[in-house]
Protein backbone atom coordinates (compact mmCIF):
# COMPACT_ATOMS: atom_id res chain seq x y z
CA UNK A 1 0.00 0.00 0.00
CA UNK A 2 1.53 3.35 -1.04
CA UNK A 3 1.56 6.47 1.14
CA UNK A 4 -1.22 8.24 -0.76
CA UNK A 5 -3.56 5.25 -0.42
CA UNK A 6 -2.75 4.94 3.30
CA UNK A 7 -3.37 8.67 3.83
CA UNK A 8 -6.72 8.57 2.03
CA UNK A 9 -7.86 5.51 4.00
CA UNK A 10 -6.83 7.12 7.27
CA UNK A 11 -8.73 10.30 6.42
CA UNK A 12 -11.83 8.32 5.43
CA UNK A 13 -11.67 6.32 8.65
CA UNK A 14 -11.37 9.43 10.81
CA UNK A 15 -14.25 11.15 9.04
CA UNK A 16 -16.49 8.09 9.41
CA UNK A 17 -15.50 7.69 13.06
CA UNK A 18 -16.36 11.31 13.74
CA UNK A 19 -19.73 10.97 12.02
CA UNK A 20 -20.53 7.71 13.79
CA UNK A 21 -19.55 9.07 17.18
CA UNK A 22 -21.26 12.41 16.82
CA UNK A 23 -24.44 11.14 18.44
CA UNK A 24 -22.47 10.39 21.59
CA UNK A 25 -19.77 13.03 21.29
CA UNK A 26 -19.55 16.00 23.57
CA UNK A 27 -17.45 17.78 20.94
CA UNK A 28 -16.15 17.13 17.44
CA UNK A 29 -14.01 19.35 15.22
CA UNK A 30 -11.69 19.64 12.22
CA UNK A 31 -8.63 21.88 12.48
CA UNK A 32 -6.46 23.12 9.60
CA UNK A 33 -3.13 24.91 10.20
CA UNK A 34 -0.43 26.33 7.91
CA UNK A 35 3.10 26.85 9.23
CA UNK A 36 6.21 28.75 8.10
CA UNK A 37 9.69 28.58 9.69
CA UNK A 38 11.54 31.86 9.23
CA UNK A 39 15.20 30.77 9.05
CA UNK A 40 14.55 27.37 7.49
CA UNK A 41 12.19 29.02 4.97
CA UNK A 42 9.98 25.95 5.04
CA UNK A 43 6.19 25.64 4.74
CA UNK A 44 4.11 22.88 6.29
CA UNK A 45 0.42 22.03 6.72
CA UNK A 46 -1.60 19.95 9.14
CA UNK A 47 -5.19 18.70 9.25
CA UNK A 48 -6.50 17.37 12.58
CA UNK A 49 -9.80 15.59 13.17
CA UNK A 50 -10.99 15.04 16.74
CA UNK A 51 -13.97 14.13 18.84
CA UNK A 52 -14.59 13.58 22.53
CA UNK A 53 -17.42 11.47 23.90
CA UNK A 54 -19.60 12.14 26.91
CA UNK A 55 -17.75 9.47 28.92
CA UNK A 56 -14.48 11.43 28.70
CA UNK A 57 -12.67 9.43 26.01
CA UNK A 58 -11.24 11.46 23.14
CA UNK A 59 -9.63 10.54 19.81
CA UNK A 60 -7.59 12.62 17.37
CA UNK A 61 -5.94 12.00 14.02
CA UNK A 62 -3.48 14.33 12.27
CA UNK A 63 -2.33 14.28 8.66
CA UNK A 64 0.87 16.26 8.07
CA UNK A 65 2.40 17.68 4.90
CA UNK A 66 5.35 19.90 3.96
CA UNK A 67 6.91 21.45 0.88
CA UNK A 68 10.14 19.77 -0.22
CA UNK A 69 13.26 20.12 -2.34
CA UNK A 70 14.39 23.44 -3.77
CA UNK A 71 10.78 24.68 -3.57
CA UNK A 72 10.37 24.22 0.19
CA UNK A 73 10.06 28.01 0.63
CA UNK A 74 6.97 28.15 -1.62
CA UNK A 75 3.63 27.46 0.04
CA UNK A 76 1.50 24.61 -1.35
CA UNK A 77 4.17 23.69 -3.94
CA UNK A 78 5.91 20.31 -4.26
CA UNK A 79 3.90 19.07 -1.27
CA UNK A 80 4.88 15.71 0.24
CA UNK A 81 3.65 13.69 3.20
CA UNK A 82 5.25 14.48 6.55
CA UNK A 83 3.63 11.64 8.50
CA UNK A 84 0.57 11.18 10.67
CA UNK A 85 -0.26 11.17 14.38
CA UNK A 86 -2.96 9.34 16.33
CA UNK A 87 -3.98 10.26 19.89
CA UNK A 88 -6.15 8.61 22.51
CA UNK A 89 -6.89 10.51 25.72
CA UNK A 90 -9.21 10.45 28.70
CA UNK A 91 -10.54 13.63 30.32
CA UNK A 92 -11.27 13.25 34.02
CA UNK A 93 -13.08 16.21 35.56
CA UNK A 94 -11.72 16.24 39.10
CA UNK A 95 -13.82 19.25 40.16
CA UNK A 96 -15.77 22.14 38.67
CA UNK A 97 -12.50 23.99 37.99
CA UNK A 98 -9.89 21.30 37.40
CA UNK A 99 -9.30 18.48 34.90
CA UNK A 100 -6.77 15.67 34.51
CA UNK A 101 -6.03 14.26 31.05
CA UNK A 102 -3.74 11.27 30.41
CA UNK A 103 -2.95 10.61 26.76
CA UNK A 104 -1.08 8.21 24.47
CA UNK A 105 0.11 9.38 21.04
CA UNK A 106 1.66 7.60 18.06
CA UNK A 107 3.57 9.91 15.69
CA UNK A 108 4.96 8.24 12.53
CA UNK A 109 6.86 9.38 9.44
CA UNK A 110 9.41 7.89 7.04
CA UNK A 111 12.21 8.28 9.63
CA UNK A 112 10.53 6.32 12.42
CA UNK A 113 7.83 6.36 15.08
CA UNK A 114 7.61 8.36 18.30
CA UNK A 115 5.61 6.94 21.21
CA UNK A 116 4.32 9.72 23.48
CA UNK A 117 2.90 9.25 26.98
CA UNK A 118 1.60 12.33 28.78
CA UNK A 119 -0.46 13.65 31.67
CA UNK A 120 -1.99 17.15 31.62
CA UNK A 121 -3.61 19.11 34.43
CA UNK A 122 -5.81 22.15 33.76
CA UNK A 123 -7.22 24.51 36.38
CA UNK A 124 -9.62 27.40 35.88
CA UNK A 125 -8.60 30.32 38.11
CA UNK A 126 -11.66 32.46 37.42
CA UNK A 127 -13.96 33.37 34.53
CA UNK A 128 -11.07 34.85 32.54
CA UNK A 129 -7.84 33.02 33.45
CA UNK A 130 -6.74 29.39 33.44
CA UNK A 131 -3.43 27.55 33.86
CA UNK A 132 -2.29 24.12 32.71
CA UNK A 133 0.77 21.88 33.02
CA UNK A 134 1.80 18.68 31.29
CA UNK A 135 4.57 16.13 31.55
CA UNK A 136 5.19 13.97 28.49
CA UNK A 137 7.74 11.26 27.72
CA UNK A 138 8.59 10.84 24.02
CA UNK A 139 10.43 7.73 22.79
CA UNK A 140 11.60 7.91 19.16
CA UNK A 141 12.28 4.57 17.49
CA UNK A 142 14.10 5.21 14.23
CA UNK A 143 13.63 3.25 11.03
CA UNK A 144 16.39 0.63 11.32
CA UNK A 145 17.77 1.65 7.93
CA UNK A 146 18.41 5.16 9.28
CA UNK A 147 20.25 4.20 12.47
CA UNK A 148 23.97 5.06 12.38
CA UNK A 149 25.61 4.38 15.74
CA UNK A 150 28.85 6.04 14.59
CA UNK A 151 27.18 9.48 14.73
CA UNK A 152 28.11 10.98 18.15
CA UNK A 153 25.67 11.88 20.93
CA UNK A 154 22.90 9.65 19.55
CA UNK A 155 22.56 12.01 16.59
CA UNK A 156 21.27 9.17 14.44
CA UNK A 157 19.82 6.65 16.89
CA UNK A 158 16.74 6.03 19.01
CA UNK A 159 16.06 9.02 21.27
CA UNK A 160 14.19 9.80 24.48
CA UNK A 161 12.80 13.20 25.47
CA UNK A 162 11.20 14.40 28.69
CA UNK A 163 8.92 17.32 27.87
CA UNK A 164 7.64 19.78 30.50
CA UNK A 165 4.93 22.24 29.43
CA UNK A 166 3.03 25.11 30.98
CA UNK A 167 0.13 27.24 29.72
CA UNK A 168 -1.44 30.51 30.82
CA UNK A 169 -4.75 31.36 29.17
CA UNK A 170 -6.77 34.58 29.12
CA UNK A 171 -10.38 34.48 27.89
CA UNK A 172 -11.99 37.89 28.39
CA UNK A 173 -15.56 38.65 27.47
CA UNK A 174 -15.77 38.97 23.70
CA UNK A 175 -14.56 37.01 20.70
CA UNK A 176 -10.77 37.08 21.26
CA UNK A 177 -8.82 34.77 23.58
CA UNK A 178 -5.10 34.42 24.27
CA UNK A 179 -2.78 31.61 25.37
CA UNK A 180 0.95 31.52 26.21
CA UNK A 181 2.82 28.21 26.20
CA UNK A 182 6.34 27.38 27.43
CA UNK A 183 8.04 24.04 26.82
CA UNK A 184 11.29 22.67 28.26
CA UNK A 185 12.96 19.61 26.72
CA UNK A 186 15.33 17.30 28.61
CA UNK A 187 16.87 14.81 26.16
CA UNK A 188 19.49 12.06 25.87
CA UNK A 189 20.86 13.49 22.59
CA UNK A 190 22.30 16.82 21.42
CA UNK A 191 19.25 18.93 20.63
CA UNK A 192 20.17 22.64 20.85
CA UNK A 193 23.41 24.64 21.21
CA UNK A 194 25.41 21.40 21.64
CA UNK A 195 23.40 20.63 24.77
CA UNK A 196 20.90 17.93 25.71
CA UNK A 197 18.16 20.42 26.49
CA UNK A 198 16.02 22.96 24.66
CA UNK A 199 13.02 25.23 25.08
CA UNK A 200 10.18 26.67 23.00
CA UNK A 201 7.67 29.47 23.49
CA UNK A 202 4.37 29.98 21.73
CA UNK A 203 1.69 32.68 21.76
CA UNK A 204 -1.77 31.86 20.39
CA UNK A 205 -4.56 34.30 19.56
CA UNK A 206 -7.99 32.83 18.78
CA UNK A 207 -11.07 34.55 17.38
CA UNK A 208 -14.50 33.02 17.96
CA UNK A 209 -16.30 33.95 14.75
CA UNK A 210 -19.45 32.09 15.79
CA UNK A 211 -20.31 28.83 17.58
CA UNK A 212 -18.73 26.80 14.75
CA UNK A 213 -15.84 28.77 13.24
CA UNK A 214 -12.71 29.83 15.15
CA UNK A 215 -9.69 31.15 13.18
CA UNK A 216 -6.39 31.46 15.07
CA UNK A 217 -2.87 32.83 14.79
CA UNK A 218 0.33 31.63 16.48
CA UNK A 219 3.90 32.90 16.78
CA UNK A 220 6.59 30.66 18.25
CA UNK A 221 10.24 30.87 19.31
CA UNK A 222 12.11 27.66 18.40
CA UNK A 223 15.65 26.43 17.72
CA UNK A 224 17.32 26.42 14.31
CA UNK A 225 19.78 23.55 14.77
CA UNK A 226 21.37 21.27 17.35
CA UNK A 227 24.85 22.76 17.12
CA UNK A 228 24.41 26.51 17.70
CA UNK A 229 22.28 28.92 19.75
CA UNK A 230 20.40 30.53 16.85
CA UNK A 231 16.64 30.88 17.27
CA UNK A 232 13.91 31.40 14.68
CA UNK A 233 10.28 32.46 14.54
CA UNK A 234 7.59 29.93 13.69
CA UNK A 235 4.45 31.46 12.17
CA UNK A 236 1.16 29.59 12.13
CA UNK A 237 -2.30 30.49 10.91
CA UNK A 238 -5.35 28.27 10.80
CA UNK A 239 -9.02 27.72 11.46
CA UNK A 240 -11.08 25.25 13.49
CA UNK A 241 -14.60 24.16 12.66
CA UNK A 242 -16.62 22.73 15.55
CA UNK A 243 -19.38 20.32 14.60
CA UNK A 244 -21.06 20.52 18.00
Amino acid sequence: MNKKTLTLRLLAYLLSATAAGSALADSASINYRHQFLEDDSMHADRVKLSYRMDNGWGFEGELKYRTAGDRKDVAFDNTVSSGHELTTSYQYKYSAVSTWQPAIQLDSNENGTTYKFGLKYTRKLNDQFYVAARYRFDALKLNRDRIDEEVPDRGSDNRNTQRYEGWLGYTPAGKLSYEYQYIYFDTDYIRYDNKKSDYEQNLIVKYKWDKSWAPFFEIGDIKVSATDDDRQLRWRIGVQYNFM
